[in-house]
């Protein structure tokens, strides 16, 4: 490289730093950040000179060219600074100017950026300075592996960007810098013993106690400053009531985290792993943060010794809940499982109940504690003079005050200070006020603290006669009310703030100017932290001052006494107006409505939602809701009109910025919040209607919104109810783009939430916590997650120990109990989720149970008696008791056929168990004494197969007897009662209410039914395909869960009975087929109905009632104007205009016919296949059999060329001789055979593609092109095959293929373009790929996401038409890209992740009722219309067609 571009770098880098070093002298109120960016530049400088000559002799490497484009890139950094710096253009004009004029250029956060892009450039310049010369030009090769490292660090410093960090929270952080550390002379003994202590960790935890105000801050953040010069800090947090950041835990883990990984750099690879692997890792709770991001890289850690590392936590009681610090202190208790480091955690904290609480908890052996108020007087005493000597002593001496203060003065300050640091601090920084005789005010505090009494009554003196000095000089009395009200205004809003503000901030969210805010605090730095950056956050010196001025009796100045709910009053209407003025539509600039808040651009972000307006968004309810008196809230919001203008103009606005910020969850807290608050005081039955509806509105769509904030306006919008009040308030917003959306309920339904989980174990095990704030489930991993009822979040995932979960039950003392398939059972605290025991399987004799045949084994449980102890059924069939005062199971055996089912207890600890030879057939319900083993079987009539039983608390049981109704057992007399039996169902799942007054039951047809057992009345809450498979009442009766497949959905009582909205039936899931010209839509039902639609309107056109049998096969014609069907032995053609009977064949001739109907392309044949392996082709007309074709067994794969001139058929190869046809391609018209393949070539040279199942059955998927030329098979999935049958004819003999294609995984489906030369091929893995026919060269990738069965490559060669729609296709895998197809807009449906795609872009996500079932016989498309169908009815999407889509012009950004 040229070396004059370094040298060009070190003189502009010079000349830079000139200009900073002015500001550093000219400009007072930046010096920190002037000096930040100088060092940097200073380090530049330096490294430029250095690389001078070092560039000049590595021209010729590799690496050269990577860092010449580094040091040009830092001379346009420069050049780019140079000109923001400089006020003029050169000497002149700063002379000009003068100091005064210079102004620093660079707002709060700026000066960061800046040095951050700096510390880039010299990271990857310092690559070379790091390398030997001579091994520079020796050894290229450890050049480029140091530059692969390099870019490995970078990618690092990439994932840990992601980590949810509170950077104020750090003991070292800007914002922090101020804060005092231990004069030296003070706090020798106990700091000292608590540097022994993190030396060696004699206990893993220490927790430091004492009151507000006796240092215990001021001791952790000399201890961390003391640990970090050693080398032993692993992390700190510093909580903070008044920062939004650091006054909960929700980022605790992360910030540690994020210390961790500059602990080491092996620590940096092993953390950064984590994020990259589990890249939701971040937003899970914090015990699977503590878990993955804290203790798996520790627990990863290699080292020849053991180091040792501390964790510092200050301040826990200004932590928000008890919960969370319960479960902070739970998570310290794990440290003690990390074998590879010696890690401590040093708590500091005020002795407040809950954290008390929570170390009692906690064994001594692990922790150890010490309350600063057992610290004797005398050595807290000597250590307040020293600090009070060294503080006035730097007055002293600052303004030449010789021998002052005299030790009887130093003596009596100390006394007044009563053990309070605190008080002692507020009362130097008081007396060394630069405009004021520093020897005149000691005397006052002296006087006036003399005349003082009580715990606080010093303090409070203090903080009267700092407040009152601020008064002096200000006039007459009218400027001293004048700063009094406004430092009520200003002040007042510091102290009642949920979050910290700067002045900045602050005059943003009270609509004053900046000098007004400095004005007023000008003269408070002993009580508050004012910096002089105007961009740093304000703080108070000491929570005692908050609590001093809201408290009126302690407060006894009127003129300063802040009334804390009128603030909260003033507040909630400042915030309501910023945010009336400020929130707007995309203010994230996001380019697609699938874009996720990922992909916002940080400084738009920050321009868009200023720190005064995402506070306003966050924390107007608590504003509200902190106004102590029902009546000031009504004089608040007389008319309601402030709450009712945000609901009807801004609230999709906030829900935006709500998602933006990450704080979704927080927004169903502030909704629920406000509602409950209206409830109790507004009158206003509309206001009260909007807010239930807002909140109905986040709990439905909360998940998505905060995945993709513009979903808000779409899939949020689109499928709200027609009623719902945010639907008619922005119906302008709903996308263009969507001509046609599904019809949509009137009104919210019955459903609360609905959780969605891609993992969930198809058995659907849920239960309520005991509090009903959780609702638990097991996934397919052997996981347990637990759900947040109130915001539907994920709270925590507990287990994982690669186990299948069998059963789960939430006990009565706040504990999880889960068994696992291996017979143990784990004990887990609901709230935190920490590991607190495992019970080992009751029995060494337990076996695991064999995978195959599980209706042979019983169905373990696990339940409790009503004195507490646990009952579990294991898969031998043995039930065991543990009793939890002898700590041991006790077990309980049957002679003769084993025990398959525990349904429960009843309350004299009988158990009601099944027994019976297998978990299929009838079984026998019988009552089992838990003392004697005694069993008594009852007459229970259960279905087979349909073994449901609930058991109340009553001591009544139900169960579904073979007529299909519900029978009710009252085993208290043995009276028995039938319920009414819903026509057409059986029982799904079944159980009571916890009091026993209703019982609700789900059927296998969908309906969700609550029973009312006094007067056996039912009500339908709702209607699912198939029926949950799992119900769970709360403890308090107050919601319900039921599971299903993927989701978990959460009702909330009272509800509505649905059966008058819905009609009697339960709505079934129909087949539908549109027509080839989109115009019309069959749909045929499982009883034989079949419906033909307009598909323009949806407009029902006829409709047949059962011409075809239930549950068998059909098949439409393609111009929709015949159906085939077959049943008991016919084989049934039907004329859908008509609704005639075309044709019908009875007799020998059908018996076999099984499965197989489909129509060729033009609809002149009718194909149909026998399980012999006969494959008849028929006259569609006439139902004449035109040919017979043989296979070797029953066929699965037919396909016709386009002119129908040509078939092509496959049967797997299952158990047939290896010279049987298994693939055969025939001609329709002279029934000529054209191509054979048998068994036994197919097997030549593959070895044993079907792994375990051996060759008993090996799946062949086949088709055959357009013109009839080509056939393309897959043989076991694995890869496709494809055959010229022309030269094969010409040639007269076998050939082999002309191309495989390798390698395909899994192939799900694969087709021919309509000119037969390319060749497109679905794997679920891949997505789509294409191929050229002649030498199967790759030409073209669509989006790995897409999956089709159905696919055409569109005339244009740019898109394949499929069933799920038109799916763009691409050049290069690096052309997929978030943005617009190109030519033609292309909307396809991803059944995987559920959203409409316009090309690559995600628009519009699908909730669960309306996708389509899983099979491709419930969806249609054509030309930009989308038909779905499933149990809720048929839905119907238009899309536009044909214009460019994106959200900014969309709508109005400002609407």
């Amino acid at each position: 490289m040229d070396p004059g571009t370094a040298v060009a770098v070190g003189t502009l880098s010079a000349k830079v730093l000139s200009i900073i070093w002015k500001y550093y002298k000219d400009v007072k109120d930046a010096q920190h950040d002037i000096k930040l960016l100088a060092n940097e530049l200073e380090y530049s400088h330096d490294l430029m000179q250095k690389f001078e000559t070092m560039a000049s002799g590595t021209s010729e490497l590799p690496i050269a060219a990577s860092l010449c484009t580094t040091i040009e890139q830092a001379l346009s950094e420069l050049k780019e600074l140079e000109k923001k710096l400089d006020p003029g253009t050169g000497a002149k004009a700063m002379r000009r100017l003068g100091k005064r004029a210079l102004k620093w250029p660079f707002a709060k956060g700026e000066v960061e950026q800046w040095v951050t892009r700096f510390q880039r450039l010299k990271d990857t310049a310092s690559l070379a300075l790091n390398i030997d010369q001579t091994s520079l030009v020796i050894n290229t090769n450890t050049n480029l592996t140091q530059l692969q490292h390099a870019q490995e660090a970078t990618e690092q410093d990439r994932q840990l960007a992601k980590l949810p960090t509170a950077l104020d929270a750090a003991f070292d952080s800007y914002q922090r810098q101020h804060e005092t550390l231990c004069i030296e002379n003070t706090r020798v003994d106990l700091l000292q013993q608590h540097r022994d202590w993190g030396a060696t960790h004699p206990k893993p935890l220490y927790w430091l106690s004492g009151m507000a105000g006796t240092g215990k801050s001021t001791i952790a953040r000399t201890l961390a400053r003391h640990f970090h010069s050693i080398g032993t800090l692993g992390g700190s947090f510093f909580f903070s009531r008044s920062s939004g950041e650091a006054n909960n835990a929700a980022k605790l883990v992360g910030t540690l985290a994020g210390h961790l990984a500059k602990v080491s750099p092996q620590l940096k690879r092993l953390i950064s792993e984590v994020i990259l692997s589990h890249a939701d890792v971040t937003r899970q709770g914090l015990r699977n943060q503590w878990r993955e991001l804290i203790l798996a890289p520790l627990s990863g850690y290699q080292s020849s010794d053991r180091p040792t590392l501390n964790f510092v936590i200050d301040a826990l009681d200004e932590c928000g809940s008890d919960d969370e610090i319960r479960l902070i202190l739970q998570l310290c208790v794990e440290v003690k499982t990390v074998k590879e480091v010696d890690l401590g955690v040093f708590v500091t904290s005020r002795p407040e109940i809950a954290i008390r609480l929570g170390f009692d908890a906690i064994p001594d052996i692990i922790h150890q504690k010490l309350d600063l108020r057992d610290v004797p007087r005398r050595v807290v005493e000597k250590d307040l003079a020293v600090f009070v000597k060294h503080e006035l002593g730097r007055v002293s001496q600052e303004q030449n005050i010789p021998g002052w203060p005299n030790d009887k003065d130093i003596h009596s300050l100390v006394r007044l200070s009563d053990c309070l640091f605190i008080y002692a601090a507020t009362a130097c920084r008081y007396i060394a006020t630069s405009d004021w005789d520093p020897e005149e005010r000691l005397s006052e505090v002296l006087i006036a603290g003399s005349a003082t009494g009580g715990n606080t009554a010093g303090l409070d003196s203090m903080y009267l006669q700092v407040l009152n000095s601020s008064l002096k000089d200000c006039g007459n009395d009218a400027v001293i009310v004048k700063f009094c009200d406004r430092f009520r205004q200003v002040v007042g809003t510091i102290v009642v703030l949920f979050d910290e503000l700067s002045a900045s901030e602050l005059a943003g969210l009270l609509e004053m100017s900046e000098d007004a805010i400095k004005r007023s605090l000008g003269r408070l730095h002993s009580v508050l932290n004012i910096p002089q950056d105007v961009g740093s956050s304000i703080r108070l010196l000491h929570p005692s001052f908050r609590d001093f001025l809201l408290d009126d009796t302690r407060c006894t100045d009127r003129r300063f006494y802040v009334n804390g709910s009128l603030k909260h009053e003033e507040l909630a209407k400042h915030c309501l107006k910023i945010m009336s003025d400020g929130l707007k539509r995309n203010m994230g600039h996001l380019t697609t409505p699938g874009s996720t808040p990922e992909d916002v651009d940080p400084h738009i972000l920050k321009t868009q939602l200023p720190k005064h307006l995402q506070y306003a968004c966050q924390y107007w309810v608590d504003h509200l809701a902190g106004i102590s008196t029902k009546s000031e809230i009504k004089r608040e919001l007389p008319n309601e009109e402030d709450l009712l203008a945000f609901f009807r103009q801004n609230f999709l606005h906030w829900l935006e910025a709500m998602s933006l910020m990450a704080k979704m969850s927080q927004a169903v807290i502030l909704i629920t919040r406000l509602r409950d608050l209206l409830d109790s005081v507004s009158d206003d039955v509309t206001l009260r209607s909007i807010v239930e509806d807002a909140r109905r509105f986040i709990l439905n769509n909360r998940g998505i919104i905060e995945k993709a904030p513009l979903q808000t306006y779409t899939s949020a919008l689109v499928f709200s109810p027609s009623e719902s009040f945010v639907r008619q308030y922005y119906v302008d917003q709903l996308p263009r783009w969507l001509i046609r959306s599904p019809t949509v309920e009137d009104r919210w339904g019955n459903c609360v939430q609905i959780l969605e989980h891609p993992h969930l174990d198809y058995r659907k095990i849920i239960t309520f916590s005991t509090d009903g704030n959780y609702v638990a489930s097991t996934l397919r991993n052997g996981e347990i997650v637990l759900w947040e009822t109130s915001t539907g979040a994920i709270h925590s995932n507990l287990g994982s120990y690669l186990l299948k979960t069998v059963a789960i039950k939430f006990l009565q003392n706040g504990i999880l109990a889960s068994m696992y398939a291996d017979g143990t059972v784990r004990l887990f605290d609901q709230v935190t989720g920490v590991l607190l025991r495992t019970l080992e399987r009751p029995t060494e004799d337990y076996q695991l149970a064999h995978n195959y045949f599980p209706y042979l084994r019983p169905i373990p449980s696990i339940s409790s008696l009503p004195g507490g102890d646990l009952i579990v059924l294991l898969e031998s069939g043995q039930v065991w008791i543990w009793n939890w005062e002898s700590d041991s199971w006790n077990g309980r055996s049957l002679i003769g056929d084993p025990i398959r089912q525990v349904y429960g207890c009843l309350s004299n600890e009988t158990l009601v168990v099944r027994v019976g030879p297998s978990n299929i057939g009838h079984g026998d319900l019988c009552l089992l004494d838990t003392y004697t083993s005694q069993i008594q079987t009852m007459q229970a009539n259960l279905t087979p197969g349909r073994m449901h039983v609930a058991i109340s608390s009553l001591d009544i049981i139900a169960w579904q007897d073979k007529t299909g109704a519900i029978e009710l057992l009252d085993t208290n007399d043995m009276s028995r009662t039938k319920l009414e039996r819903y026509p057409g169902w059986f029982v799904t799942a079944l159980t009571f209410s916890p009091d026993g007054s209703r019982l609700i039951s789900s059927d296998k047809d969908g309906a969700l039914l609550l029973w009312n057992l006094s007067t056996q009345s039912k009500c339908l809450v709702d209607t699912t395909a198939s029926g949950a498979l799992s119900i769970a009442f709360s403890p308090d009766s107050k919601q319900l869960a039921t599971g299903r497949g993927v989701l978990v959905k959460l009702y909330r009582f009272p509800v509505r009975d649905m059966l008058n909205l819905r009609g009697n039936q339960p709505g079934e899931s129909l087949c539908i087929t549109m027509s080839p010209d989109g115009q019309q839509i069959a749909a045929g039902r499982l009883d034989g109905t079949i419906q033909i639609y307009d598909a323009k309107d949806g407009g029902l056109n006829h409709a047949f009632s059962k011409i075809s049998s239930p549950g068998y096969f059909r098949a439409f014609s393609p111009n929709i104007e015949q159906l085939a069907s077959t049943s008991h032995g016919h084989l049934q053609v039907w004329d859908l205009r008509t609704g005639a009977l075309d044709w019908t064949i009875s007799g020998g001739q059908v018996q076999k016919w099984l499965v197989l109907l489909r129509f060729s392309p033009d609809g002149r044949y009718l194909v149909s296949g026998r399980l012999n392996g006969e494959i008849l082709v028929l006259d569609a007309k006439s139902g004449n059999v035109i040919h017979v074709f043989e296979l070797a067994a029953l066929s699965t794969e037919v396909h016709f060329s386009s002119d129908g001139g040509r078939i092509a058929c496959a049967t797997p190869l299952a158990k047939v001789e290896d010279d049987a046809r298994v693939i055969g391609v025939w001609n329709t018209i002279t029934g000529e055979m054209l191509h054979e393949n048998v068994k036994g070539e197919l097997l030549h040279g593959i070895g044993n593609p079907a792994g375990n199942r051996g060759f008993d059955y090996i799946s062949i998927r086949a088709t055959i092109s357009p013109d009839g030329r080509y056939l393309a098979y897959s043989l076991q999935r694995e890869s496709v095959v494809i055959y010229d049958i022309e030269s094969k004819q010409q040639r007269d003999i076998p050939i082999a293929p002309i191309k495989t294609i390798k390698p395909i995984k899994n192939p799900r489906s694969f087709q021919f373009s309509r000119d037969s030369k390319i060749f497109a091929v679905c794997t679920p893995f891949e997505g789509i790929k294409l191929w050229t026919v002649a030498d199967a060269r790759l030409i073209g990738f669509c989006p790995r996401d897409a999956v089709a069965h159905q696919l055409s490559l569109s005339e244009t060669g740019n898109f394949l038409q499929s069933e799920h729609g038109h799916i763009p296709i691409h050049p290069t895998e690096e052309d997929l890209s978030n943005r617009p197809s190109r030519h033609l807009t292309h909307w396809w449906y991803d059944p995987a992740a559920y959203w409409f795609m316009e090309g690559t872009r995600k628009m519009l996500w699908i909730p669960p009722a309306y996708r389509p079932d899983s099979t491709n016989s419930h969806v249609a498309h054509h030309n930009g219309l989308f038909v779905f169908s499933n149990s809720q009815g048929i839905h119907y999407f238009k899309f536009n067609q044909g214009e460019e889509i994106n959200d900014q012009n969309e709508h109005d950004s400002n609407h």
